[in-house]
């Protein structure tokens, strides 16, 4: 009998997206994805972003074809009538992404009172996490048991999963569900590009031999890529044949185009690029940098190394424990530490050995098939 695994989450991702379309093609169960804030009207637009002012440019969504159920704005504040719609699915399990919208606070528990399986995906970490003082003990204390109140838990990586069993003081079992990317596609998508570098270089004016340095990111102080551009220009400084390509845009262009200024030949600003423009800046690169300050895990480091990238990444990206190898694949350095930053940039210059080919190999363990993997071993346990 074929296993029912409904997703609950509040939007559609660049990353979750082309993981359900795989499932619906190779269909090794029956997946239903429920989305909780899809409707458009004054407060939510599907995928508008906040920190950028504006939706992003997903193309490569448009056509994705999966069991996709979008709840209109009435049906999300009726969560009794959703679970109705949903335990007449007849789910094996139902997994809902956080316990925010209050929407999937309240399904949690319906679901549990009606013997339905329920598991918790989370990407809280502790380190990105406020939980001092006062209202921190509070939030602790009322989260050691909400936690348990799930049958399972589907962190997206190691610093999430020590949040769950440091907060609720318990273990439960545990099945890992990333923020993983289309390996392969970037794979191939930026090799493509790669044997084009010198052309597509050329478009940029920068030339064939330059060491490029790439940055794709919110310009947002989250994202922090003022520490990228200040280490960038002592990197410039000492090796004058280095160019940045900084991919996106924000609140902080303005701060951004005056700390270039001195360097602005070195410097190349596409703005906000379409996602399957992405690879092509990927595959024209050497070095990719995540400076965040506060990114609980940080996708474009999968994207990086799934293009054969060695990256550099904060202390501040969650992501970094579980994909960068220190010194195989990468470097990290301390959020906000520009000579760090700059000394890890001199380093990775010098270390011809970081391969394309290990930074790929680095990132088998995190993939679409060992999630749909992870998925087919709850049935395991539950039998």
């Amino acid at each position: 009998m074929t296993q029912i695994l409904v997703i609950i989450q509040n939007k559609p991702t660049q990353f979750d997206v082309p993981l359900y379309q795989r499932i619906a093609q190779e269909h090794p169960f029956k997946l239903i994805v429920y989305y909780t804030q899809t409707y458009s009207n004054t407060v939510f637009d599907e995928n508008y972003d906040p920190e950028i002012g504006r939706s992003p440019d997903w193309d490569h969504l448009k056509n994705a074809k999966y069991d996709r159920r979008d709840l209109t704005a009435a049906e999300t504040k009726n969560a009794q009538l959703v679970a109705k719609k949903i335990i007449a699915d007849q789910p094996d399990l139902v997994i809902l992404s956080g316990y925010y919208p209050r929407l999937h606070a309240k399904l949690a528990m319906i679901l549990k009172l009606k013997g339905i399986p329920i598991g918790l995906r989370s990407d809280n970490t502790i380190p990105h996490s406020e939980l001092s003082g006062f209202k921190g003990l509070l939030k602790r204390t009322l989260l050691r048991y909400w936690l348990r109140l799930y049958d399972y838990w589907h962190p997206v990586g190691t610093l999430a999963r020590e949040y769950l069993e440091t907060i609720s003081g318990i273990t439960k079992p545990t099945f890992y569900f990333p923020y993983n990317v289309d390996n392969d596609w970037f794979a191939k998508t930026s090799s493509t590009y790669r044997d084009r570098r010198n052309e597509i270089r050329q478009t940029f004016d920068i030339p064939s031999n330059a060491y490029v340095v790439l940055g794709i990111m919110k310009w947002h102080p989250r994202e922090d890529p003022l520490t990228l551009v200040k280490a960038f220009a002592q990197l410039h400084q000492q090796l004058p044949n280095t160019f940045l390509i900084l991919v996106g845009d924000g609140i902080l262009r303005s701060d951004i185009e005056k700390e270039i200024e001195p360097f602005k030949n070195a410097v190349v600003l596409p703005g906000y690029v379409a996602y399957s423009e992405l690879s092509k800046f990927y595959g024209i690169s050497d070095v990719f940098v995540h400076p965040a300050v506060n990114e609980p895990w940080g996708v474009s480091v999968n994207e990086a190394l799934a293009c054969g990238l060695p990256v550099i990444t904060s202390d501040g990206v969650g992501s970094r424990i579980d994909l960068i190898q220190e010194g195989q694949n990468g470097f990290v350095f301390p959020q906000q530490d520009i000579q760090a930053l700059t000394n890890c940039l001199i380093k990775i210059v010098q270390s011809p050995e970081l391969s394309e080919e290990f930074c790929q190999k680095s990132l088998k363990p995190w993939s679409y098939q060992t999630t749909i993997s992870e998925f087919c071993s709850i049935t395991t346990v539950r039998n």
